[in-house]
C-alpha cells in the first residue's frame, strides 16, 4: 500500500537522522574528554557504530515538490473553492517539509568545536589567555587595550577597532630560545561617507575588514616600523629611512623613533633579513621604542585551516581531516620570524 510505503519510509529517515544525532552528542563528548590531540584522533577511530555524519532530507524535499504542485490549480482557476483548498493543502505541505528539514548546523558546531580544539592542542595554543610572562592576568578588556595603545595600526577603523580573538603560545627556534607570543584577529570598522546635492554628509556604507598578527614579547630590536604598502608612519615613529638598496626601497618603507638608533639598527645585513621576511608576504612590522615587544600584523589569515570541513559526511572524513589539517600561513610567519629573530 503506497501509505505503508510513506510511513516505512519516514521511519528509515527517522532512524538514519536518529543515527547521526547520537554521532553529534558522542563528538561533543569526546571533545570534553580527550586531554590532547591524540586522544581526539583515537577517539574517532575505531568508532563502533554508524559513522555517518549526513542528514537524510530527501523526503522533506520531495514534500515541498509536492506542495509547490497544489499551487497549480489556483493558478488555472483562481475562484474555484478546491483551487483555494489545494494552496492551503500545499502550504500545509511545504510548513511540515519545513519543520521536517534537518539544518545542517548541528554539525557544522561540533566541527568547528573539534577543529578548534585540534588547533589548540596541535599548535599549542591557548585561546583566551594571556602569556605566560604576565606574572599576574590582567583583566582582558584591560589587557587587549593596553596592547593596542602600545602600536600605531589599530586605529584603521572609523567606528570599531577590536581584537575579536587571541591566543597566546610559545615558540621554540632551532638554539633552543624561548619566545613569547600572542596570536590575534583584528576587526575594524569603517564608515564612508559622501556630500548629497544639498552639502550634507551622508553614510554610504560601512566597511568591514580583518587583519591577523602577532605579538612577540622580549625582543631586543627596539624603535622601528617596516610597511610593504605606501603608508606613512607617525609618532613614535616619526623619522622615515631609506636604505642603499633602491628594490628594498620602492617595495618597503622604514621608519624608526630615534634617528641615530635608526641608523645605526639597519645595517645592510639587517635589511636584507627584513626583505627576505617580507619576500613572501605583505603587512607592516613593528618594535616598540621602549617595550621589548614585537607586533605583525597583514591580511594572512593564520587561523585558516588547510582543508575543506565542509565535505565532511562522515566520522572517517572528520577524523582525516583533524589529522591532516594545517595553519599554513601561521607555520610560514613562525618560520620566517623566527629566521629573522635569531
Amino acid at each position: 500500500m503506497p501509505i505503508d510505503a510513506v510511513k516505512h519510509s519516514f521511519h528509515i529517515r527517522r532512524k538514519k537522522n536518529d543515527i547521526v544525532f547520537q554521532n553529534i552528542a558522542r563528538l561533543w563528548d569526546l571533545g570534553r574528554s580527550a586531554p590532547d590531540y591524540q586522544s581526539i584522533l583515537d577517539g574517532l577511530h575505531p568508532w563502533n557504530a554508524p559513522i555517518t555524519l549526513r542528514f537524510e532530507n530527501v523526503l522533506p524535499w520531495l514534500q515541498g515538490c509536492i506542495g509547490l504542485l497544489f499551487f497549480l490549480p489556483l493558478w488555472i482557476a483562481p475562484e474555484n473553492i478546491w483551487s483555494q483548498l489545494c494552496l492551503l493543502a500545499g502550504l500545509l505541505i511545504i510548513g511540515w517539509a519545513y519543520l521536517s528539514y534537518e539544518q545542517q548546523q548541528p554539525i557544522d558546531e561540533v566541527i568547528e568545536h573539534l577543529e578548534n580544539l585540534s588547533i589548540g592542542h596541535k599548535y599549542q595554543l591557548s585561546f583566551n589567555r594571556q602569556p605566560q610572562h604576565i606574572g599576574v592576568p590582567l583583566n582582558t578588556l584591560h589587557f587587549i587595550a593596553q596592547l593596542k595603545q602600545l602600536f600605531p595600526v589599530f586605529n584603521q577603523g572609523s567606528l570599531s577597532n577590536d581584537i575579536t580573538r587571541f591566543a597566546s603560545t610559545v615558540w621554540t627556534d632551532e638554539n633552543g630560545q624561548l619566545h613569547q607570543v600572542m596570536v590575534f584577529q583584528y576587526h575594524y570598522a569603517s564608515e564612508i561617507r559622501m556630500r548629497d546635492k544639498d552639502g550634507n554628509e551622508t553614510k554610504v556604507k560601512e566597511v568591514h575588514k580583518d587583519l591577523w598578527g602577532v605579538f612577540i614579547f622580549d625582543v631586543e630590536t627596539q624603535g622601528l616600523a617596516i610597511t610593504s604598502s605606501n603608508k606613512k608612519f607617525y609618532y613614535p615613529y616619526s623619522y622615515p629611512w631609506n636604505s642603499s638598496d633602491i628594490q628594498i626601497n620602492q617595495r618597503l618603507k622604514f621608519y624608526g623613533s630615534d634617528e641615530m638608533n635608526t641608523a645605526k639598527l639597519l645595517t645592510p645585513g639587517f635589511v636584507l633579513r627584513i626583505a627576505d621576511f617580507f619576500q613572501q608576504r605583505e603587512g607592516d612590522l613593528l618594535f616598540h621604542p621602549h617595550n621589548k615587544m614585537l607586533c605583525y600584523i597583514g591580511s594572512q589569515d593564520l587561523f585558516q585551516i588547510s582543508s575543506r570541513a565542509k565535505s565532511i559526511h562522515d566520522i572517517s572524513e572528520l577524523r582525516g581531516h583533524l589529522r591532516t589539517f594545517k595553519l599554513i600561513a601561521l607555520e610560514n610567519l613562525q618560520r620566517d620570524l623566527l629566521l629573522f629573530l635569531k
